[in-house]
């Protein structure tokens, strides 16, 4: 007490200078007109800055959960643009109800990307805990990813298309011409599509698409362009360097697809070769 006693004493002079000026401010405000707005328009534009600024700061920590939620609503947005007409099981599709959809569409993150060897994978932060099995595509907005290979409880490990022992069903596009698309793990932004007929029209700048005979991939999602052809095997056939639309060096969000009607054509496989 006595310290504050003696703070008061010592200061005195200025506190009281503090205090008139104040009083006279005030007055001076209340009692003109243009001095009172100049003070609300000032102390309007400093409580204006100090809001923005804690708006900031609260939508910065509030990526993470606006990021997981426009991953979800594009996955919900995907799974209607995948909706076709007629599936194996016979229902039509309808952008009303989940289940005439034929495909699921799974919303993850990748946390491990491999793309210099000769065969790469990729690690993504959901598993069995979500109902993802091997054999389900994975895709992003731009293209084809890989397709999962093992599952744990949390995380599935991907066969990415950077990987030599992956071959996947392609064509080019507004035509039937169908091959398989290869990697010979020398570039990551490119890929082969081989066992292509050397009757087929084939031009540069054509785009490829994932083929109608995947069971994994819906059909008709891009995968790249036609950046070259040659005819090879005495020129019966084409190998045709398709350009990815994707970036597998840099990729974030993915999207895991399930196909409905997997199971169902895999009977029908079995029916077939028996």
């Amino acid at each position: 007490m006595q310290h504050i006693i003696n703070f008061l004493i010592k200061y005195r002079n200025l506190l009281l200078y503090l205090f008139l000026f104040s009083v006279g401010l005030v007055f001076t405000i209340q009692s003109h007109e243009y001095h009172r707005n100049s003070f609300i328009h000032s102390t309007g534009n400093v409580t204006g800055n100090i809001l923005q600024v804690r708006n900031d700061v609260y939508s910065y920590f509030d990526l993470n959960r606006q990021n997981t939620y426009l991953s979800e609503e594009n996955a919900r947005l995907r799974m209607r643009l995948l909706a076709v007409g007629d599936t194996l099981l016979g229902d039509e599709a309808t952008l009303m109800f989940s289940d005439g959809l034929p495909y699921k569409v799974m919303p993850a993150r990748v946390v491990k990307n491999s793309y210099d060897k000769l065969d790469n994978f990729i690690t993504l932060d959901i598993g069995s805990n979500e109902n993802i099995q091997p054999d389900m595509g994975v895709i992003t907005s731009n293209g084809i990813v890989g397709i999962v290979d093992v599952t744990s409880d949390q995380f599935s490990r991907v066969i990415s298309v950077l990987n030599s022992e992956i071959s996947l069903n392609a064509q080019i596009k507004n035509t039937a011409t169908i091959g398989s698309l290869v990697w010979d793990g020398s570039d990551p932004y490119k890929m082969s599509l081989i066992d292509v007929p050397r009757l087929a029209t084939v031009s540069k700048g054509d785009t490829i698409i994932t083929g109608q005979q995947s069971t994994t991939f819906p059909p008709d999602i891009e995968i790249g362009v036609i950046e070259d052809a040659e005819l090879i095997d005495n020129g019966s056939r084409y190998r045709i360097d398709v350009r990815l639309f994707n970036d597998m060096t840099d990729l974030g969000h993915v999207y895991v697809i399930k196909n409905r009607d997997t199971e169902a054509l895999k009977v029908i496989d079995t029916l077939t070769n028996e």
